[in-house]
Formats: C-alpha cells, structure tokens, sequence
C-alpha cells in the first residue's frame, strides 16, 4: 500500500513539475519553432494526407521490402533534403482536452508506482531514495530522448533541455517516493 500511494504522491509531484516547466519555465519551448508560412503548408497536407499518423519524409517506396533502385532514390531524395517527421492529425481538436491532462496524469502515477517499486528493493537511505528516483529521469531521457535526436534529428537546445526536466521532475518526485518508500533493510 505505500508503494500505491508513495506513486500517486510521486506522480502527483512529476505532473505538476511538468505543467510548471513548460507553462511558467521556458522548458516547453525550447528547441521548438512555430513553421513560417504555416498557411500554406497546412492546406498542401489536407490537400495530401487524409489519414492521421506518422509520416516520415521523403517516404521510401517498397519500405522494408524496397529494391535495390528505391533504396537508391529514397537515399538520393533524402541527402538532397528536406526530411523529417510529422505527427500529422487532418481534423482539429481542442488544444489541451481534459482528457489529455488526465492521461499524462495516470501515466505520471504508474511510473512513479513503478519507481517506488524498484526503490522499495533497495537498503538506500532517504537522501540516496531520492537520488535513485531521479535517475529515473536520466533514464528515460538517454533511452527516449536521446533516440529521437539521434535517429530523428530533434534539435539539439530540445535535448539538452529535456534532460534538466526530466531530472528534475524525477527528482521532485523522488521526495514523497522516499518519504513513503523506505526499502529493504540490511540484516
């Protein structure tokens, strides 16, 4: 039961942390810019794109099964430029729907669960508890973050921005983990 309420205390924590950092601290807004002439690019994408998804471009043709030739073209089309991601939705939505926040909630809680759980198997004191629940934090950022800047080409202000949000959010919520999760003692 502590590690239940020490991941909804923790979660608690790491969803206000993040709501600070990206409403009242730059964190949010670093590395990411508005696109110019988003007009007309917005009205090329509902002109060609009906589906909502995950576009890489330029797009490979064949994929994973593609030839010899259409691995040749993607390349050549690539290294000439542009690429990149885009998370694309054709229709519009509200910008930040309750449901979205009751989500990034509930998943903030069970990563915390889960963190309360691991630290629950440590004989760590109070002050190390909350270290190890920050590195938490520098965990998820070398296994997400540091992926999509690698492999996407995030920029790279956004990931160096990341990793003192994630740290610190995790840090943050380390402190109620560690109040109400005091691990395994040594006999």
């Amino acid at each position: 039961m502590r590690i239940i309420i020490a991941g909804i205390a923790g979660g608690i924590v790491l969803f206000c942390w993040g709501a600070f950092s990206h409403m009242v601290l730059p964190i949010g807004d670093i590395g990411v810019k508005s696109m110019p002439n988003d007009a007309a690019v917005m009205s090329a994408l509902k002109t060609n794109i009906s589906e909502p998804g995950l576009y890489f471009y330029p797009g490979m043709e064949g994929g994973h099964k593609a030839t010899e030739a259409e691995r040749a073209a993607f390349e050549a089309k690539y290294k000439s430029g542009p690429h990149g991601i885009l998370v694309f939705h054709p229709s519009g939505t509200e910008v930040m729907p309750p449901s979205m926040l009751i989500t990034e909630l509930v998943s903030n809680i069970l990563a915390c669960i889960l963190a309360a759980f691991v630290i629950s198997l440590t004989a760590a004191g109070f002050l190390a508890r909350i270290i190890a629940t920050g590195l938490f934090g520098l965990v998820s950022w070398l296994s997400v973050d540091a992926s999509y800047w690698n492999w996407y080409g995030f920029p790279t202000d956004y990931f160096f921005a990341q990793v003192g949000d994630q740290f610190v959010g995790w840090l943050l919520a380390g402190i109620p983990v560690a109040i109400f999760v005091k691990g395994r003692r040594v006999s």
